[in-house]
C-alpha cells in the first residue's frame, strides 16, 4: 500500500474511498506501487500464511474427534453385553466421583439384540477417560486395572472391562486416589479430566453425542 511520505500514513487503494484525489496528489507513488503489482508484488496485509497463530482446538472440537475414533467392532455387540458395561460403569462413576452422578444412558440405533456401529461416543469417552487417569496414578492400579478403550471389539472385550469396573468401584484405595485434589503444579499441556471424570462442560458434551 502506498504511504504519504510526510506524515507516513497510508493512502487508499483503487475502489477505496479517497483513491483518486490520492492518485493525483501523489502519482509517483501510485506508479511505483502499480509497477510493482505487476511484477507479482501484493499487499503484505495480503500475503498468505500470514494469519497469526493458529489456535488450539476447542476442547469440544477435541471431545468429538475422540468420539469418532470409537473402533468398529469386529462382530456387533450384543444389546444385553454393553447394558451390563453401562450399569458397572455408572457405579464406579458414583464410587469415583462420591457421589451420585447422572446415569450415562444408552443412546444409539440398535437391530434387535445387536447394536450398530461402535460404542455409543459417551461410554467410549468416559472408559477413555478412566483408562487414562489410572494411567496417571501411581500405586500399581494401572497395571492392576489397565485396559485400553481402544480395543474393545467384541462382547468377550466388554465382559473383561465389564468385570474390571466391578473391581474398581469396591477397591477403597482406588477410589481415595480417585478423589484425591488434583496436583497444584501447572501441566504444559491440558489433560483428561480426573474422575468424577467431565467436567460439567464435558459431561454435557458427552450427554448430547448420545
Amino acid at each position: 500500500m502506498p504511504v504519504e511520505p510526510n506524515t507516513g500514513m497510508q493512502l487508499p487503494y483503487k475502489g477505496e474511498p479517497g483513491y483518486e484525489e490520492a492518485k493525483a496528489q501523489f502519482p509517483e507513488l501510485y506508479a511505483q506501487e502499480e509497477q510493482g503489482m505487476a511484477e507479482g508484488g501484493a499487499p503484505p496485509e495480503e500475503m498468505p500464511g500470514d494469519e497469526g497463530p493458529q489456535e488450539a482446538m476447542p476442547e469440544e472440537d477435541q471431545m468429538m474427534q475422540m468420539a469418532q475414533s470409537a473402533p468398529i467392532p469386529t462382530k456387533p455387540f450384543s444389546v444385553s453385553a454393553v447394558k451390563t458395561l453401562l450399569k458397572e460403569l455408572n457405579k464406579a462413576l458414583d464410587a469415583f466421583s462420591g457421589q451420585d452422578m447422572p446415569d450415562l444412558e444408552l443412546g444409539m440405533e440398535m437391530s434387535g439384540s445387536k447394536l450398530d456401529g461402535p460404542l455409543p461416543p459417551e461410554i467410549y469417552l468416559t472408559l477413555m477417560a478412566i483408562s487414562e487417569s489410572l494411567k496417571m496414578m501411581g500405586e500399581g492400579f494401572s497395571e492392576k486395572y489397565s485396559f485400553n478403550a481402544e480395543e474393545i471389539l467384541a462382547d468377550a472385550d466388554l465382559r473383561k472391562v465389564t468385570a474390571m469396573l466391578k473391581k474398581m468401584s469396591k477397591d477403597k484405595k482406588l477410589i481415595e486416589a480417585m478423589q484425591a485434589p488434583a496436583p497444584t503444579e501447572e501441566m504444559p499441556t491440558e489433560q483428561p479430566s480426573p474422575p468424577g471424570f467431565f467436567n460439567e462442560d464435558e459431561q454435557t458434551l458427552a450427554s448430547n453425542m448420545g
